[in-house]
């Protein structure tokens, strides 16, 4: 008997060391310190550290899960919803797995407790639809799930119109109403990644993200098409469009030539391909210096 419990406590010893291991010091350290002395500055460079780490090359598969769930749980634990949120969203979408739907329920209660109703009621009817035989969702839920089934190409457009209410009088776009309308879609996709619209509603949220310059989240929902939807009709598109901005918004030509040569690799076919051809041959050069390189060529052209 002496002997059982001393190997299930060595194998249980072993795993939490692994486990341990997986975080830097740094990180342990600084968590510790919070606790103590919580500031948004330490937040922060909290963050700053886990997403550094998660973005290395070290961390892969289940040691890259656990860390996405050790980062989700501090940050909820600490009462940094923004922050959880990130890391549980990247669970959801990364690691499909048995633990899915208890992870979009804690997703959906995050935004109960933001205050976020309307999003909140969105997830949990789509929960309901991709999840039928939760029972236990559906008594919790209760009176915020329809007994007609939602047509989100319906409620999307009049998110969509929301964004644009204002642009008469005030010449802007509504921002939060364009924020609300991706957290939408991504909710879509989170929840039903398998529905063959799913990267559609991606692409549309990569466009309202893009017309109000947020980049990173532009970029990280085309990225998202790319990685998980390659036979998309518009994944190409997708690419292209990560250059373009890099290259004609952003000025950082060394990434959006990267990009570019990446679009050339993978789609030799594309009629995009001249475009792209072009826009490497004249990437950041003046007007001047473009028309000049023009004259060039049609001289060369009528030798």
């Amino acid at each position: 008997m002496k002997t059982i419990l001393y190997s299930i406590l060595l194998v249980f010893i072993m795993v939490s060391c692994n486990n341990k291991s997986l975080v830097p010091n740094d990180i342990v350290k600084l968590e510790k310190e919070i606790k103590k002395s919580p500031s948004d500055k330490a937040f922060l460079e909290l963050n700053d550290k886990y997403r550094e780490l998660l973005t290395g090359k070290k961390l892969k598969g289940e040691d890259r899960e656990k860390v996405l769930e050790r980062a989700y749980k501090y940050f909820l634990d600490m009462g940094k919803d923004s922050y959880a949120t990130t890391y549980l969203t990247e669970l959801i979408k990364d690691f499909p797995n048995d633990k899915t739907s208890g992870r979009i329920k804690d997703l959906i209660s995050i935004f109960d407790k933001k205050g976020n109703s309307e999003l909140s009621k969105l997830m949990k009817n789509l929960y309901i639809k991709t999840y039928p035989d939760d029972k236990d969702a559906k008594s919790a839920f209760g009176d915020q799930v329809d007994s007609v089934e939602i047509d989100f190409d319906k409620f999307l457009l009049g998110e969509g119109q929301k964004i644009f209410v204002d642009l008469e009088k005030t010449g802007k776009l509504n921002v939060k109403a364009a924020k609300n309308y991706v957290n939408d879609c991504e909710a879509f996709v989170l929840i039903s990644p398998k529905d063959s619209l799913s990267p559609e509603y991606l692409f549309k949220a990569g466009e309202v993200a893009h017309t109000i310059k947020s980049y990173n989240k532009t970029f990280e929902l085309y990225d998202w098409i790319i990685e998980r939807y390659p036979d998309y009709k518009k994944t190409p598109t997708a690419l292209f469009l990560k250059g373009y901005i890099l290259d004609n918004e952003l000025k950082k030509y060394d990434d959006a030539k990267k990009i570019y040569n990446e679009f050339l690799q993978k789609y030799p076919n594309s009629e995009l391909v001249d475009d792209v051809q072009t826009l490497i041959e004249y990437m950041g050069k003046s007007d001047e210096e473009i028309l000049k390189m023009i004259e060039a060529k049609k001289q060369e052209k009528g030798k």
